[in-house]
């Protein structure tokens, strides 16, 4: 695991109660967010390895945050940290093909 990725609080971006942190270098994300569980809100931590899946995760949670923001109150927050994490890859990835 990276530098960025073992300590989230020092490395990440906070959106709301989610955490999302970026490893240029590899490529990768890590987001952690909580999630409800049957008794307890639980942490989730989503591991995303490539530009591809980020893009996708973003779409799936964007979706989620219209159709049913109280059944996911934490999804537009995930959504607004995947896309900051691909923003930085792909000006990342753009600036080393230069």
């Amino acid at each position: 695991m990276s530098a960025q990725h073992a300590n989230p609080d020092l490395h990440g971006t906070r959106f709301g109660n989610v955490v999302v942190t970026v490893d240029l270098e590899l490529g990768d994300c890590m987001v952690r967010a909580p999630q409800k569980g049957r008794i307890c809100t639980m942490p989730r931590t989503i591991r995303l390895n490539s530009l591809d899946e980020i893009r996708g995760a973003y779409a799936a949670q964007a979706q989620l945050a219209r159709r049913a923001p109280k059944e996911n109150p934490h999804a537009a927050d995930i959504a607004r940290a995947l896309k900051l994490a691909g923003q930085k890859l792909k000006a990342h990835q753009e600036r080393k093909r230069t």
